[in-house]
């Protein structure tokens, strides 16, 4: 009786382990591509001549900083992915430049202050322009960063600005709302999305949205598509004049997967990353 259990069990055994091998190994292969990819952060600065920038006055100031990506494995999606980058960072800063080659940026920068300063002569300012960008997330076959701006050019305040991209390591091409949900549940995550906004405003279910001070459109919460995909959940950024005025500032909306695991699908490049 021992020997036919034994007979029977040893092959089923055998045969559990090798699924069980083939499983992990699938999942790891899945998730594996986010080790052959690494970053470095370039880094350009570039200042006015005669500025002295530890006064920061009568001067101007330009600093980029950014991730360049390497994945040997599929250079093709290591292009892409960087080329992306590189249009993010070099876009027109005054209406009057727009370059892929930093140096031809800061000089047009640095260019247009010095014809600001012949023409007003009289007037004291120093202009500032930093962008930065940081790496959010490197895992499950998500690449994530960060833009950030800061600019002060003249006018009352400076102005931030802040924006995403989540790249698909399996393509290279930035992911998309629309891939992540369907319309269903998109609709099923705005509501999941506007209860976290309410909290996080200290405002009750029924508070209305204008009286509050918030300028969606038809008075109805809205999510935007400046999205992040972190390893708890995705960050939806409201920049500063989007959904209120300036003096109540960005909004930060993080929904963690907790909260809308039930809203993604097996095929959903999030899986990887819900717990």
């Amino acid at each position: 009786m021992k020997k036919q259990l034994i007979k029977y069990i040893l092959p089923s055994l055998l045969l559990f382990s090798l699924v069980a091998l083939f499983i992990s190994f699938g999942e790891k292969g899945k998730s594996s591509l986010n080790e052959n990819l690494t970053y470095e952060m370039i880094k350009y600065h570039k200042v006015s001549s005669g500025c002295d920038i530890t006064k920061n006055e009568n001067c101007a100031e330009i600093k980029i900083e950014f991730p360049k990506v390497t994945f040997p494995i599929n250079k093709i999606v290591e292009e892409k992915i960087n080329n992306s980058i590189i249009e993010l960072f070099s876009q027109d800063i005054l209406g009057s430049t727009e370059s892929s080659d930093f140096e031809v940026l800061m000089n047009g920068f640095i260019q247009d202050y010095e014809l600001f300063k012949e023409e007003f002569p009289d007037v004291s300012q120093s202009w500032t322009v930093e962008r930065t960008g940081e790496v959010k997330l490197n895992k499950a076959n998500i690449f994530s960063i960060d833009y950030t701006e800061y600019a002060f050019t003249g006018g009352a305040h400076p102005n931030t600005f802040v924006s995403f991209k989540n790249f698909n390591l399996n393509s290279g091409e930035e992911i998309t709302f629309d891939e992540l949900f369907s319309l269903e549940k998109q609709q099923e995550l705005t509501k999941i999305a506007e209860q976290e906004f309410r909290k996080l405003k200290q405002m009750n279910p029924d508070d209305d949205l204008g009286s509050a001070g918030f300028w969606f459109e038809n008075n109805e919460f809205s999510l935007n598509d400046n999205f992040l995909i972190t390893e708890k959940g995705l960050v939806f950024y409201y920049n500063s004049y989007e959904i209120t005025a300036y003096a109540f500032g960005p909004t930060e909306l993080e929904i963690p997967y907790t909260k809308i695991k039930m809203l993604i699908d097996e095929s959903s490049i999030l899986k990887y990353l819900v717990k």
